[in-house]
C-alpha cells in the first residue's frame, strides 16, 4: 500500500510528478534542511536572507504553512539594513517546527 502525501501540496505534486517523485523530493528536502539550517544559523547577514528565502521557499512547496510564514517574516526583516538579526529563540522555533512535522514526513518518503 501506498503511503499517501501528508499534505495537500504534496498530494497535488504527486499526482503530477508521480508519488515516487515526490518522495525523492521529501528525502531531499529532509536530508539538505539541517545543513541550510547551519548555514541560517552561522552565515553573514546576506547569506541568512538567502537561506530564509530558499527554507521559505521549500516549506511552502511541502505544506508546511507555519514555518514558511515564519521564515518570510524573518526573510523580510533580514532584508532590512536595519532589521534585526535573527535570535536564539527564533532558531529554536525553526528548529522544533521542522521536528514537529520531520517525522510525517519520513513516514511519507519510507526513511
Amino acid at each position: 500500500m501506498t503511503t499517501q502525501p501528508p499534505t495537500a501540496e504534496l498530494a497535488d505534486l504527486a499526482e503530477g510528478l508521480g508519488h515516487e517523485n515526490v518522495r525523492t523530493l521529501v528525502r531531499t528536502f529532509l536530508r539538505d534542511f539541517p545543513q541550510s539550517l547551519l548555514e541560517l544559523a552561522s552565515g553573514d547577514r546576506r547569506t541568512q536572507h538567502r537561506q530564509a528565502h530558499s527554507l521559505k521557499s521549500n516549506t511552502r512547496l511541502i505544506g508546511m504553512h507555519e514555518l514558511s510564514a515564519r521564515l518570510a517574516l524573518l526573510e523580510d526583516r533580514l532584508a532590512e539594513e536595519h532589521g534585526g538579526d535573527l535570535t536564539a529563540p527564533e532558531l529554536a522555533a525553526i528548529e522544533a517546527e521542522f521536528a514537529a512535522v520531520a517525522a510525517v514526513l519520513r513516514e511519507f518518503a519510507r526513511e
